[in-house]
């Protein structure tokens, strides 16, 4: 398990310094390094930088040049200081290490091959030796080389006097100082992100680059190794279970999805579990820091690219995944991509390989309208040498060659994965139904398989069967008995395409007639916020299956208000009505001969949705029967759903 150097009280630095610098430097030729000279060398670099990582840059730019004890003093003093900021021993150690330089015995050495060990035990030494030199405040003459300072306090005030400055030719303010940091005010902060209209700009990808280096990010893209997921339908499932498979290979896995349905911590995932509330308060708001002080820096760079007109909640999510993933000491980390790939945040880390799913129509808009353009912008996402697995498209195999021209065009070998590829013929039984699900769980098994070194060709092992029959993903063709089944069962898949609405169609056909008898009473529960009458046209196959439809509205934040100004969320919503309302016209004209139920608002408990489902509509339902009920059409909804059930099934009733 990774040590962690112990924090230091801000009073006691200077003296620690020199007391390493005593106890560690040799007899002869030592080059006594006093404290108000380090400290005074630190503030000065420290003046400049708004941030800890921005002051190991400078460090870094500006190296201290000491003797090869003193290095070993200063790198620990470093790490201690960047420690108090929440920055982890590891990165702290690699980055301090390139910055330092060795000068003992006349000789210009780089100095980096001090073990961490070294380091904690001089902060633990340091430590004790500094204490009781901190209290002698008053006898400073019989320790010439010690001087007792607040470093703590001095830094802050030469960051301070810096920004002031040059605040007062640029116009640039001082950050605003912290103030709570618990997970509810994380959720906070979130919620006010995402009430802001989605900023899509051009140059995402190239303003993404520019901050995992001006962040420092850059050696985590180095330590870590990346599986890069890409496609329209099935991408959370397959990156799902691509962690899975290698958290059972042994790998310390981190998995980045998007979008959450109920909890902001779903999207980065640790060994297949959210971070507890305060862990990930802690590494938000210390990320939160880092993301906002750019802001305030003295780079005319660092102040642009962290401007609230380029501010994007996707890529805020995806860098402070990598923090996260850093923090936890994370092996192999699994990226989704958010949209498309070529221009995605998540294409900037150097993937080991990659997977692109079954593709189809989304996001037209931005990935463009024929189906040929938006297999070239999920193709976007293969790197030179990278191996990348493809699913066979057979909804769309006119995109086969538009993968096979790109692939060639990098020089990435592509693997479309037809049925005679993988030699495993016999596949377990899945906890996540459907057949689209079977070609997400191979996909990912072919991924894992080449992070672990593993051949293709070698049987499924017990270990990779328990995976595949065990693993269940929320939203993914997920059923949940309420009350036990008696009268009410929700089948919840996020399903938003043409082509995964059939897919969902297609389980909850299969599903729900196990469930009951041949011909189950079926209930559709939809909401889109895609052009309706394309997305409804996916129904057509199968509305002869369905008793009626409710048309649902959403009550997340993320749809219903873009804006904190009080007329502009009251115009949202308005927007959401005649949303619904065009949606459900356009129902009734396209399938006259299913009742369709538009909802006047969300539904604020899971009581108000029994309520539509489970009388019958119309005279061709049978009200004796179960309500077998499909929520698909939209995560929001799933989300919400999945909001309600959970306070149901804790004892929330209606009006409670």
């Amino acid at each position: 398990m990774r040590q962690r150097i112990p924090a230091c009280d801000t009073t006691l630095l200077c003296s620690f310094i020199v007391s390493l610098t005593l106890r560690l430097s040799p007899p002869v030729r030592r080059p006594l390094i006093s404290a108000d000279n380090v400290r005074r060398q630190l503030c000065s670099i420290s003046a400049s930088a708004s941030t800890e990582q921005s002051f190991l840059r400078r460090l870094a730019s500006s190296p201290i040049v000491v003797s090869k004890s003193a290095s070993c003093t200063v790198l620990s003093t470093v790490c201690v200081i960047g420690q108090k900021k929440g920055l982890s021993s590891r990165s702290l150690v690699r980055t301090a290490r390139s910055s330092l330089h060795s000068t003992e015995y006349c000789a210009a050495l780089r100095f980096g091959k001090m073990p961490a060990a070294t380091l904690h035990s001089g902060v633990r030494h340091g430590r004790e030796a500094a204490r009781p030199l901190a209290n002698d405040t008053e006898k400073p003459s019989q320790h010439p080389y010690i001087e007792i300072h607040n470093l703590g306090e001095e830094v802050a005030a030469c960051v301070g006097e810096g920004d002031a400055g040059h605040g007062a030719a640029g116009g640039i303010s001082a950050p605003p100082p912290r103030t709570r940091r618990s997970f509810a005010d994380a959720v906070e902060v979130v919620s006010k992100m995402t009430s802001r209209k989605p900023n899509r700009c051009p140059d995402g990808f190239e303003t993404t680059k520019l901050f995992l280096d001006r962040l420092g990010f850059t050696p985590i893209l180095e330590r870590i190794r990346f599986v890069h997921i890409s496609g329209t339908k099935g991408k959370g499932t397959t990156s799902a279970y691509t962690a899975a498979l290698l958290q059972a290979y042994g790998f310390k896995v981190g998995l980045f999805t998007s979008p959450h349905l109920t909890d902001v911590r779903e999207r980065i995932v640790v060994d297949g579990r959210v971070l507890d509330e305060t862990a990930y308060a802690r590494y938000f708001f210390d990320f939160h820091d880092m993301y906002e002080a750019m802001r305030y820096s003295n780079s005319q760079l660092d102040r642009d690219i962290a401007s609230p007109s380029r501010a994007n909640f996707f890529r805020f999510m995806f860098l402070l995944s990598l923090y996260i993933f850093e923090q936890e000491n994370v092996e192999v980390a699994v990226m989704e991509v958010g949209m498309g790939g070529r221009l995605d945040s998540t294409n900037t880390v150097p993937a080991e390989v990659s997977i692109i799913t079954a593709l189809g129509y989304d996001h037209m808009e931005i990935l463009g309208n024929s189906i040929q353009e938006i297999a070239s912008e999920k193709a976007g996402i293969m790197k030179p040498g990278v191996v990348c697995f493809a699913a066979p498209q057979i909804d769309h195999p006119e995109t086969r060659p538009v993968l096979e021209k790109h692939a060639k065009e990098v020089d990435a070998p592509l693997i479309l994965l037809d049925k005679d590829v993988l030699p495993i013929r016999s596949w377990p039984r899945l906890a996540i139904g459907g057949a689209h699900a079977i070609e997400d769980s191979k996909l990912a098994l072919m991924a894992a398989r080449r992070i672990a070194g593993i051949p293709p060709i070698l049987p499924l092992d017990e270990v990779e069967k328990n995976v595949l029959q065990t693993m269940t993903y929320a939203g993914r063709s997920q059923i949940v008995p309420i009350d036990g089944g008696a009268d009410v069962t929700l089948y919840l898949d996020g399903a938003h395409t043409v082509e995964s609405i059939s897919s969902a169609m297609e389980w909850f056909l299969e599903a729900s007639a196990t469930a009951t008898d041949a011909s189950p009473r079926r209930v559709l529960v939809f909401y889109t916020s895609r052009e309706p009458k394309r997305i409804l046209k996916a129904f057509m196959p199968y509305v002869s299956k369905l008793c009626k439809i409710v048309v649902a509205q959403v009550s997340n934040p993320r749809i219903t208000s873009h804006s904190a100004d009080p007329d502009d969320v009251r115009g949202r919503e308005s927007e959401e009505r005649e949303m619904m309302v065009a949606m459900a016209e356009c129902w009734r004209n396209m399938y006259r001969e299913v009742p369709c139920l538009p909802c006047a608002q969300p539904f604020d408990a899971l009581e108000d949705l029994l309520d539509l489902v489970v009388p019958a509509a119309g005279d061709n339902e049978d009200a004796s029967k179960p309500a077998q009920v499909l929520v698909c059409g939209s995560f929001f909804l799933v989300g919400d759903i999945l909001t309600l059930i959970r306070a149901y099934e804790a004892g929330k009733r209606r009006g409670d």
